[in-house]
């Protein structure tokens, strides 16, 4: 009986053992491809620190500012496929909970470091890449921080294959569309076109389509119309990644990892994930700031044949550094303000995210703009993800609405039967915000 337990006993240790080394190999191998820049540890020693020295603290962290160069490539199989397609800084403040992100243009006319060729800006990283001399990733580095002034620690680089990918393992995301998209040259991947129509309005994107309308420029303000719905595709695949993802644990990193094993670089450590994680789940989606390069404030645009390219209005990028170091305590227009003052809006809040006191945390930003909150509670977690807001004006009141659609990246819908509070929106926050 005890050789039969002990039999028992000792295969089960062998069965676990045979699992586990399966489990590990397939997080390094994954992760040898994913977490290969930054320091040089091996990843056998950042799988050990995971497991048993996370860090508590990223860098930036004790300067309550931490920044990440986001880019977005073409990868194999696309024409171009070594430009960065999306050039973004993303900024975390942890005390405040908030986030931030600046979009700049690819086609913003700069100078490569260390040379006197100037270049689009999306050609950087590829010269580089190109160059016995130099480093793509630390040159585009390079350039993002003397444009935005910015101290840059973090990067990340993902290629459209692994976007299509992150969209559909998430089912899908949730986008509103400002205005029809109607591209007939947009390309395909044999040097011809695959001519591309979306309508205004909300739309549940799968990953192919979420490319599209992230990449296509053609519309009446072109590259800066794509920024806008790419900062709202990234606000919108946050909720739904946080919903998927609940707590961050090993089944969800292998999941993530073998996912964008070939797709995803970056020089985040693996034990710094767990504190990304953490932070990021608290920064909510009306506590994102986006903010974009345009030709009003900051560039000049410049004709060049059949195309143009865009240049800092001041060479030392003064302005730009001012908005980067700014972008947290940017204000709406004292002109647009008054609007949405005027309209004097109430609004109530239902909370149905589990997060028992967000109602109330909602409900006092709202009031620092001077709304009437009428109500917020607390509800059963309704089934769909991010925010629904119920217009219930009588009078049309547009500008309210356009701000609130804005700072919740919200989905806009016809006031409810059942509307006991009365009042001119109901805010319902959903799963993942």
């Amino acid at each position: 009986m005890l050789k039969s337990v002990l039999k028992l006993f000792l295969a089960s240790i062998l069965v676990l053992a045979i699992f586990a080394g399966v489990f590990s190999y397939e997080i390094f191998s994954a992760g040898q491809k994913i977490f290969s820049g930054g320091e040089k540890t091996s990843i056998v020693k950042q799988l050990s620190d995971l497991i048993f020295d996370p860090v508590e603290k990223l860098q930036g962290e004790d300067d309550n500012r931490i920044n990440i160069l986001l880019l977005g490539i073409g990868g194999e199989k696309h024409n171009g496929g070594e430009l960065t397609d999306t050039i973004m800084i993303a900024s975390i403040k942890p005390q405040e909970k908030e986030a931030a992100l600046l979009s700049i243009p690819r086609d913003m006319y700069v100078q490569i470091p260390g040379t006197n060729i100037n270049t689009k800006i999306n050609a950087i990283k590829s010269y580089g890449d190109k160059s016995k001399e130099k480093n793509g990733m630390e040159l585009i580095t390079l350039v993002a921080e003397e444009i935005s002034g910015l101290d840059i620690q973090y990067y990340a680089q993902l290629d459209f294959q692994g976007f299509t990918k992150i969209i559909d393992d998430l089912g899908g995301i949730d986008v509103y569309l400002e205005s029809d998209i109607n591209d007939p040259s947009y390309p395909n991947f044999n040097n011809g076109y695959d001519p591309f129509y979306i309508s205004k309005g909300q739309h549940l994107l799968d990953g192919a389509v979420a490319l599209k309308v992230a990449r296509s420029r053609h519309s009446k303000m072109g590259d800066f119309d794509r920024i806008q719905r790419q900062q709202a595709i990234i606000k919108s695949a946050k909720q739904e990644v946080f919903e998927k993802y609940e707590k961050f644990d090993i089944l969800a990193l292998k999941e993530i990892l073998n996912s964008l094993g070939d797709h995803l670089k970056t020089n985040v450590q693996l034990k710094e994930l767990p504190r990304f994680y953490k932070l990021a789940k608290e920064i909510k989606n009306h506590k994102i700031t986006a903010e974009a390069l345009d030709t009003k404030k900051y560039l000049n645009r410049n004709y060049v044949g059949l195309g143009y390219t865009v240049e800092a209005k001041d060479k030392s990028y003064g302005k730009i550094k001012e908005l980067s170091e700014n972008i947290f305590d940017l204000e709406i227009s004292e002109e647009r303000k008054a609007l949405i003052q005027a309209e004097g809006a109430s609004i109530e809040i239902q909370n149905g995210t589990g997060s028992l006191d967000l109602a109330n945390r909602v409900a006092q930003d709202l009031e620092e703009f001077g709304y009437k909150i009428i109500n917020s509670t607390n509800i059963v977690p309704p089934d769909f993800s991010g925010v629904i807001i119920y217009n219930n004006s009588e009078k049309l009141k547009p500008f309210t609405l356009e701000f609130l659609k804005e700072k919740f990246n919200a989905v806009i819908m016809e006031g409810l039967d059942d509307n006991s509070g009365k009042a001119d929106f109901v805010i319902v926050l959903g799963k993942g915000f």
